[in-house]
């Protein structure tokens, strides 16, 4: 970000990833809310929604070939140059980010870290998801790399489904016509579903969507926790994490 020779402010550079990451987050939400109704009403809107295999392969007999990959696909690519360009800014630090953010599910993310340091090349064309992404800036992977392998691996992914979508359309209509018909019933019950798992969320304080400050103050807490464990490094295309409003630039 700095090296285009442009000074952002602390809060502009988060705010520039929190709009994106909170709207692709929302539309995951709404996806999830709505899926039966979406099934029955728009089918065609869940590749731009949400990004879950399950939701793609059952629409995918339901979408026309061309539209289904080129949205899922964009959306798909949205978030990761995001999370990839976070994780070479913050490195160290936005590791722990998403471990606290994570909460009890921190060991999952552990065990994606231990497979990273492991074959990073081959868990980011295979497993692109946006802590894999972030895994992959705070290492300094290469951005040619990254791209190269994160593009080819999510292209394989959405045909794949695509693919399986065209190979087994009866039984997936079969699904998508009884969710339909019971679309008004199903509906409610996908709802309240949501709406406990963020209020759960919530209650722990590991909501989807966040403002500028608490992002801002979740770093600050990140670093000085690894600083206490004598574990912080340095980001490679910026000073450590500051609290204040400081411009970025390299040091």
């Amino acid at each position: 970000m700095a090296t285009l020779g442009v000074r952002f402010s602390e809060r502009t550079i988060l705010t520039l990833f929190l709009i994106p990451v909170s709207v692709v987050a929302v539309a995951g939400i709404v996806a999830n809310a709505l899926f039966p109704t979406l099934i029955a009403d728009a089918p065609s809107l869940v590749p731009a929604l949400t990004t879950r295999a399950d939701r793609l392969l059952l629409v995918a007999p339901l979408v026309p070939g061309e539209l289904f990959l080129t949205v899922a696909l964009v959306r798909e690519l949205i978030g990761d140059p995001l999370f990839y360009l976070f994780g070479r800014r913050y490195g160290d630090v936005g590791i722990r980010w998403v471990e606290r953010r994570s909460g009890p599910d921190a060991r999952w993310l552990r065990t994606i870290e231990r497979l990273f340091r492991r074959a990073a090349y081959v868990v980011v064309a295979v497993w692109p998801i946006n802590v894999v992404c972030l895994l992959a800036g705070a290492t300094k992977m290469r951005p040619l790399a990254f791209f190269s392998l994160n593009i080819t691996g999510t292209v394989v992914r959405i045909g794949l489904i695509y693919y399986l979508g065209d190979l087994l359309e009866d039984p997936l209509r079969d699904v998508t016509s009884f969710i339909t018909r019971y679309q008004w019933y199903l509906t409610p019950i996908t709802f309240l579903l949501v709406a406990f798992s963020l209020w759960e969320q919530g209650r722990r304080g590991r909501g989807p969507v966040e403002t500028v400050d608490e992002l801002q103050a979740e770093l600050v807490s990140a670093e000085r926790e690894l600083v206490d464990e004598g574990t912080v490094r340095r980001a490679v295309n910026g000073p450590e994490y500051r609290s204040d409003d400081e411009t970025l630039s390299p040091q």
